[in-house]
């Protein structure tokens, strides 16, 4: 990534390649990398402030829930520079979002499914070596095709990756190269926790249950006594 705009500078800096898990941020950089078949990552981040206050901080129950007078009102801001297919594409993509998390618990889950839940990390030593897509992205983006999506092709989606982390495409010279990597061993290692923990709830549960069952069966034998 090469530009000297302060924009694209923090976002490569502070966003891009870190591991996204929460829902609305992968929603709003699906609708960013799908405006590149359009526009270039500075320009995209200049309206990145416009996007969230019309997309409703890209709330995907909010925006599945547009209305045509919406898409009119957003169709006639010429700031967003997003024409109507798009638009239109956006609030669709938004309903099978709400599809995906009903099928999958979260479009987290979906998402980083495809990866088995862990980046991708490349060693590319210059620009040239970091393709335009990959064949993980032509999957996710045939399965999203699929369930109904619009402006999901595979260069859109490799784009998607690398911006929520999915893969690690920092060159291997860039200081944000193994930093990206900490950042996700310390969300594996978070994960692991959060996994035990949950481990030892149901453990603690299962003997609770245990407890009650034994009880109500002494008491059940005791008047039968």
């Amino acid at each position: 990534m090469g530009s000297a705009d302060p924009l694209y500078v923090a976002f490569h800096d502070e966003e891009w390649g870190v591991p996204v898990h929460d829902d609305k941020q992968l929603f709003e950089l699906l609708v960013l990398s799908g405006a590149l078949a359009e526009l270039s990552w500075p320009v995209i981040l200049s309206k990145r402030d416009t996007y969230r206050e019309v997309f409703s901080g890209f709330d995907p129950v909010i925006v599945a829930n547009f209305e045509e007078k919406k898409i009119k009102s957003m169709k006639s801001n010429s700031n967003m520079m997003l024409y109507e297919g798009k638009l239109r594409g956006i609030v669709d993509n938004a309903k099978n979002i709400l599809n995906i998390i009903e099928e999958f618990g979260s479009f987290d889950n979906y998402c980083w499914g495809f990866v088995n839940h862990k980046p991708i990390v490349n060693f590319y030593r210059n620009a040239r070596q970091v393709p335009v897509k990959s064949p993980k992205a032509e999957v996710i983006s045939k399965d999203l095709v699929k369930r109904g999506f619009r402006f999901v092709g595979p260069t859109i989606m490799y784009s998607f990756m690398q911006a929520v982390g999915m893969t690690n495409d920092h060159l291997v010279n860039c200081f944000r190269y193994e930093q990206c990597n900490v950042l996700t061993d310390r969300q594996q290692v978070g994960h692991c926790k959060k996994d035990h923990a949950e481990d030892a709830n149901e453990k603690d549960v299962e003997r609770l249950v245990a407890t009650i069952e034994n009880t109500t069966l002494f008491q059940d034998c005791d008047r039968e006594a």
